[in-house]
This record gives C-alpha cells, sequence and structure tokens, in this order.
C-alpha cells in the first residue's frame, strides 16, 4: 500500500504525486474555475432585455388572477406600475415610458376600483411630468374619462386635467372644454366654479369670463367676504367690467354688511384637495 503521508520529523506530509483520483478533482476545479472566467470575461458586458411598462393584460385575465380580491389585486397592480421602469438597479426616465400602455393600464385598474385616488394622483402629479409634451395627452385623457359624469365628486381631477392641458399641451381649448365642466357646480371650491372664467379672461373673451362670475354672485349663500373681494378685483382689474356690475356688487355687499351685523358666521367651502390626495395629516390635527 501506498504512502500519502510522509513523515518528516514531526509534521506528516500529503504527496499528492502519488494520489490520482484528488489530482483528477484539482484539475476539474482548475478547468471549472477557468471555464468561469471565460464566460464572466466574455459575458459582463450583456444587459438583460427588461422592459419599462409591462404588457397590459385583459380584464378576465385580471380578475380571475384576483381570485376574488379585486381591492388587494387593484393595489398590487397599481404599486408595480408606479414603479415600472425602476426595478433592479435601474432608473428610468420618464420620456423613455410608454404611455399608451400606460393609458390602458389605468383604464383596466380602474375596472378594480375606480373611486380610489390612487391611479390619478399617480398619473397627475408623477407620470405628467414626462419630459416629452405628447405624452401628458395620454395623461388628459384619462383624467377626462375618469371624471366623465362625476365632476362634482371627482372635481379635484377636473381642474388637474384643465391645469395640464393649459399649461403644459398649450392646448387652451382643451382646457377651457374641461374647466367648463365645474361651472355651476354647487358644493365645491369657489375658485374650482371660477376656472373657466380665468380660460375666457386669458383668451381675451371677457363677456364671457363676467356671465360665469355672475352666476356665482347670484347665490351670496357660497361665498364669503373674502371670495367676494376677489371677485370685485377680477371684474374690475382683470375684466375691466366693474361699471356693468357695480349696482349688483353693493346690493351683496349691503347683504353680506347686514349678516355680519346680525353675528351670522362668514361662509367656508374647502379650497384643497381631497382627503385621500396630497401629504398625509398629523393624527387629530397636530
Amino acid at each position: 500500500m501506498k504512502k500519502f503521508w510522509r513523515n518528516d520529523g514531526s509534521e506528516a506530509t500529503w504527496n499528492l504525486r502519488h494520489d490520482r483520483s484528488m489530482q483528477a478533482a484539482v484539475f476539474a476545479l482548475l478547468l471549472c474555475l477557468g471555464g468561469q472566467g471565460a464566460f464572466w470575461a466574455h459575458s459582463r458586458g450583456i444587459m438583460p432585455e427588461m422592459g419599462i411598462v409591462p404588457a397590459v393584460p385583459g380584464d378576465r385575465t385580471v380578475r380571475a388572477l384576483s381570485f376574488g380580491d379585486e381591492q388587494a389585486f387593484f393595489r398590487l397592480l397599481a404599486l408595480n406600475i408606479q414603479n415600472s421602469g425602476d426595478t433592479f438597479g435601474r432608473f428610468t426616465a420618464l420620456y423613455k415610458y410608454d404611455f399608451n400602455k400606460l393609458y390602458h393600464w389605468f383604464h383596466l385598474l380602474d375596472g378594480l376600483d375606480n373611486e380610489s385616488n390612487y391611479l390619478p394622483s399617480m398619473a397627475t402629479y408623477y407620470f405628467s411630468q414626462s419630459q416629452n409634451r405628447d405624452d401628458v395627452r395620454y395623461i388628459v385623457d384619462y383624467l377626462d374619462e375618469y371624471t366623465e359624469g362625476r365632476a362634482k365628486e371627482k372635481w379635484w381631477w377636473v381642474a388637474q386635467a384643465s391645469y395640464l392641458a393649459s399649461h403644459k399641451m398649450k392646448d387652451d381649448d382643451r382646457a377651457l372644454a374641461l374647466a367648463e365642466r365645474l361651472r355651476g357646480v354647487k358644493g365645491i371650491p369657489l375658485w374650482a366654479q371660477q376656472l373657466a372664467a380665468f380660460e375666457h379672461e386669458k383668451r381675451g373673451e371677457f363677456g364671457d369670463a363676467l356671465a360665469i362670475i355672475q352666476e356665482i354672485l347670484k347665490d351670496p349663500s357660497q361665498y364669503s367676504q373674502g371670495e367676494l373681494n376677489f371677485m370685485k378685483y377680477f371684474i374690475d382689474e382683470r375684466l375691466g367690467k366693474l361699471d356693468e356690475v357695480q349696482g349688483e356688487l353693493k346690493q351683496i355687499q349691503a347683504e353680506k354688511d347686514k349678516e355680519k351685523a346680525e353675528g351670522k358666521p362668514d361662509v367656508t367651502l374647502p379650497n384643497g384637495p381631497p382627503s385621500d390626495v396630497g401629504a398625509a395629516k398629523a393624527p387629530g390635527g397636530a
């Protein structure tokens, strides 16, 4: 029997030259390491083909995969869309996104929950910031269709769509058409009701702007003294038509003064977005 350990004094030394099986194992290990090194050197510059916005599935597929919990699946898919393009260490500029796909994703997810403000918030505050102005058309189209027939409940998104159409798309006609939806809708902030008047004033259509303000003036129960002061300023300084409504304004002011003398509280209406939109608030209003 061959000795693979050699005694040199007090130390035992392994004799690799006589161990054929161990020689084969070492050779195989070196061969694998060399192959791995060669493969790494060849493939280290190759990046995987990763898309940005995933393909849009069918409505039936989505409902089947929700397994009856459509709300949970809605939140999962919406979160995936929010993070699309920014996975695996990537950061993708918005102009590289396929906004046609995003538009169809928004509508697909609305089929699971069209009351949540999550999707319109994402569309308005994030995706609308695309460096490509033509992309914003898809966002405005989505907000237009999302709010159709429910301007009072979704007035905030009508106003956002009008703003994007005016300031991002530079389409004043589209902005005016959207703002007109809020005309005469009581119970929403006064500035939203006046949005069409601001668009008319920007276009030089002062008579049309005045008509909208006059409609609002007919119901003093929906505006405060401060808002009345603004309307006076708007009519005088920006429309130049104070003389046409001077008598009407004096009568309204007299009514406001009478209510104040009687101790009636001034009118207050909400001016901001829905409670689930924007920055989180501290508990208890702290």
